[in-house]
Parts: C-alpha cells; structure tokens; sequence
C-alpha cells in the first residue's frame, strides 16, 4: 500500500473519531442540561409550594388581626390591648420576612429562565404579583391600625389625660415588585 492512501485513511478515521466524539460530548452535555432543569423545575415547584403554604398563613393571620384587634379598635380598651396588638403585628411582620426570603429563593431560581414546563413559569410569573399583594396589605394593615394610635392618642390629648401610645414601627414600605407601576394589594 501507498504511503499516500495510509495517510487518507488514517486521517479519515482520525476525522470520524473526532466528529464522534464531539457529537457524544455534546449529546451527554445535552442530558446533564436536562437534569439540571428538571432539578431546577423540581427545585421552583417545591419553592413555589412552601411559600403558597406561607402565603396562606399570612391570609389566615390577616383575617384573625381583623377579627381580633382592628375590629375591636375602641378608645376605652386600646390602652388595655395595647402590648397584644403589638406583638400581633410583630408576628405579622415576621411572617412577611419569611415569606420575602423565598421570594429571594424563586427570584435567584426564575430570572431570566423560561422552562420547558408551563406550570413552572406560571408559579415563577404568579409569585411576584402575590408577594407585592402581600407586603402592601401588611402595610395597608399597619397604617390602618396607626391611624386609630393617632386618634387615640390625639382623644386622649384633647382630655388631658396624658397617655400616649405608640404606633407600630416597621421599615417596610409599600413595593411596586413587577415594577407595572400599580401597587397591587394597597389599601387607600
């Protein structure tokens, strides 16, 4: 045999190897991308499912401040309900942080992602809108139950009877999350 033909033919069978070879690299490149997003998926449902549990908590907790404290707001006993009211919203207000670091945890998992699974980017499209409604009621919430401090306080003032009492203190202000420019959740 030729010298020449022995060269073509290994360098044939070299360019096989090595079309073969990539083509393998990249089809296992292509499995282990798909288990990272099937994990990933995985990872946003269970995310999405702890912090609809928390979600509803906070919906739970809500109607029980309305029904317990800002429903009985009156000028006679809000001195007396004063500590419980406080630690009510504390409690309120602790329940928004928990819930605001699984909002970190779904941005971190569905920014700038689209899956190949259209449940998974409804609940990656759906937490923003229930967590801005969120942080809006809780300070809707606040600002109601200061308002009545503020006519208590002004009552009281107006009688001379020197109690004062505090307004609830919280950081939190009201969030534009999906930045549409409507404050979903804001109570007048």
């Amino acid at each position: 045999m030729n010298v020449k033909k022995i060269s073509y033919i290994l360098l044939a069978i070299s360019f096989v190897m090595i079309i073969s070879g990539g083509v393998s690299s990249f089809l296992m490149g292509l499995r282990t991308d798909k288990q990272m997003i099937n994990k990933r998926m995985i990872d946003v449902s269970n995310e999405f499912e702890d912090f609809s549990t928390n979600t509803s908590l906070f919906e739970t907790a809500r109607d029980n401040l309305y029904e317990e404290i800002l429903s009985n707001l009156f000028f006679d006993t809000m001195q007396q309900n004063d500590q419980i009211a406080k630690t009510r919203f504390s409690n309120y207000e602790n329940m928004v942080d928990e819930i605001s670091k699984q909002v970190k945890q779904l941005d971190h998992l569905c920014s700038d992602v689209y899956y190949p699974d259209s449940s998974v980017n409804n609940k990656c499209s759906n937490y923003q809108l229930i967590y801005e409604q969120v942080v809006n009621y809780f300070i809707s919430d606040v600002k109601v139950y200061n308002e009545n401090i503020k006519k208590f306080n002004e009552y009281q003032k107006s009688i001379y009877s020197g109690v004062s009492l505090e307004e609830y203190s919280t950081t939190k202000k009201f969030i534009d999350y999906n930045k549409d420019k409507q404050y979903d959740g804001k109570e007048a």
